[in-house]
């Protein structure tokens, strides 16, 4: 697999990460008008009229906390874990909780957002009618599956040794796979509330706030997927004498590298 990622990556990772989430909670909490658990009466509004804006906005907040966050970690938990990891079964479950904490608040972000559209009153707002909400469905889709089957695979009751290096492949291409279309779906509908908002809400100024922050958000989801996706490139191979000792040493550092390929072939020769 190479040498590990340059530090100065993954730090400049982190931040972009943290840069996302505070651009999300800065347009959220201001311009969008904040959080709400249900839906609140518009006052001097038609009767039985609410405004469900404030339930819909956990639904960009959490899905921020989902993918450029927490699924960004799950993908860097071989590659630059956050956290030093003894072996390679601490590497795992480390992997696992964090997909399963990202799939949590995906699940949370899509329920706010029906029900903010069921809620709507005096005309509730169709459901799954655009765009982005297509990709969603593609993207919770790739999501359930590579979950479930990666849970099969290498927690329990695992795969042989040959089945996990036949599956570890295809298993990371999908996991960067539905991590990129988690941030494309993200931009569509970042694109999609600021067309709504121009529509409907008429700002005063095309650099509203409320138009600036989605634009900045989206072009932050992109620097954090390009961060991301570089700590996956091929590097340059170390030479071949050093190529098992630092393998071995990368299973047992704190915080090292540890790779599915790397594992099997450790596990090949012990049990030769």
């Amino acid at each position: 697999m190479g040498p590990p990622p340059p530090r100065v990556l993954s730090a400049a990772t982190r931040a972009l990460q943290l840069a996302v989430l505070a651009a999300m909670l800065a347009w959220v909490l201001g311009p969008l008008g904040g959080l709400s658990l249900s839906p609140r009466p518009v006052p001097g509004g038609a009767a039985g009229a609410n405004d469900t804006s404030q339930l819909f906005n956990w639904h960009p907040l959490l899905l921020t906390l989902a993918f450029p966050v927490l699924m960004a970690e799950a993908v860097l938990a071989y590659q630059a874990p956050l956290l030093a990891l003894k072996d390679r079964p601490a590497a795992k479950l480390y992997h696992f909780a964090l997909h399963t904490a990202a799939i949590a608040c995906v699940a949370l972000g899509v329920a706010a957002a029906f029900r903010s559209h069921t809620a709507k009153r005096p005309t509730p707002v169709p459901n799954l009618y655009s765009v982005h909400s297509w990709l969603g469905l593609a993207v919770l889709a790739l999501l359930a599956a590579q979950y479930c089957v990666g849970a099969f695979a290498y927690l329990t009751p695992q795969l042989s040794p040959a089945g996990k290096r036949a599956l570890g492949p295809v298993h990371r291409f999908l996991g960067l796979a539905t991590f990129t279309a988690g941030l494309a779906t993200m931009a569509a509908g970042l694109q999609e509330k600021a067309t709504f908002v121009q529509a409907f809400g008429m700002p005063s100024s095309l650099r509203a706030p409320v138009l600036v922050l989605p634009a900045l958000i989206a072009v932050l989801l992109l620097l954090t997927g390009l961060a991301v996706l570089a700590h996956h490139a091929p590097l340059p191979p170390p030479p071949p004498h050093h190529r098992q000792a630092s393998e071995e040493e990368a299973l047992v550092t704190p915080g090292g590298p540890v790779t599915v390929d790397s594992e099997i072939e450790i596990e090949d020769r012990h049990s030769a």
